[in-house]
């Protein structure tokens, strides 16, 4: 059973057995007390919500077997991940749930790319970008994003170094159409989804100003900083 929250906040609400927020594709169920269904996706979801971070598809193919005795082949897992819009994908072969951090509805960075500055409202560099995914769990090479930033058709370079997205209303709806980051019956919750997006991503910027203006400390030789927020393109 599910506790639905009051509008705006967001999200469809939380478990009320495990207390986890659910994304708008959840359809306010949760699988933490097990699969709910039959289908190799069920038992895919159920895996992920016993997770506290995304994972990679062998990953979930491997706990799935662990737990509850499924033989799920990686590449059937594959696909039936990447159709489910329940799962957000967080990086190549890597999905987790909207509870994760990863933004519902977009399958490769251009995507995810288009709904930060589209939700943020203002253009953003990419270091400033990169900072926000790496916070919302993304995982890729850097090299990656500032590719699919020079091939999106919807994302344009500024002089000053910065990236933008149209705005307005028109812009919205191609979104939401080609993105589809909430199911087609439930487009009257984007806006509240937008909102909730365009805090979080507020407060990453201002925690990211405020690194900026502390002294880093020297790196010593082999310290992998490839988890952390990356600061500078």
């Amino acid at each position: 059973m599910t506790e639905v929250l009051p509008g705006g906040s967001g999200d469809a609400g939380r478990c009320t057995r495990c207390g986890a927020e659910l994304g708008v594709w959840e359809g306010g169920r949760c699988a933490c007390a097990g699969p709910l269904g039959t289908r190799q996706a069920e038992f895919l979801y159920a895996v992920a919500c016993t997770l506290p971070a995304p994972a990679h598809v062998r990953d979930l193919v491997r706990l799935a077997h662990h737990d509850h005795g499924q033989v799920i082949a990686e590449a059937s897992a594959k696909v039936a991940v990447a159709a489910d819009r329940r799962f957000c994908w967080s990086g190549s072969g890597i999905y987790g749930l909207y509870r994760h951090g990863p933004l519902p509805g977009p399958r490769n960075l251009e995507h995810v790319g288009r709904l930060v500055l589209a939700t943020t409202g203002e253009p953003l560099t990419a270091a400033a970008l990169e900072y926000c995914l790496k916070a919302s769990g993304y995982r890729y090479n850097p090299a990656s994003l500032k590719n699919a930033l020079h091939q999106s058709a919807h994302i344009a370079p500024l002089v000053d170094g910065r990236w933008t997205h149209p705005v307005g209303d028109e812009a919205e709806h191609r979104l939401l159409r080609e993105v589809r980051v909430v199911p087609p019956s439930r487009h009257r919750e984007w806006p509240a989804l937008r909102d909730a997006l365009a805090r979080r991503f507020r407060e990453s910027l201002i925690k990211r100003e405020a690194r900026l203006r502390v002294p880093m400390r020297p790196c010593r030789p082999g310290l992998d900083w490839g988890s952390q927020p990356t600061l500078w393109s």
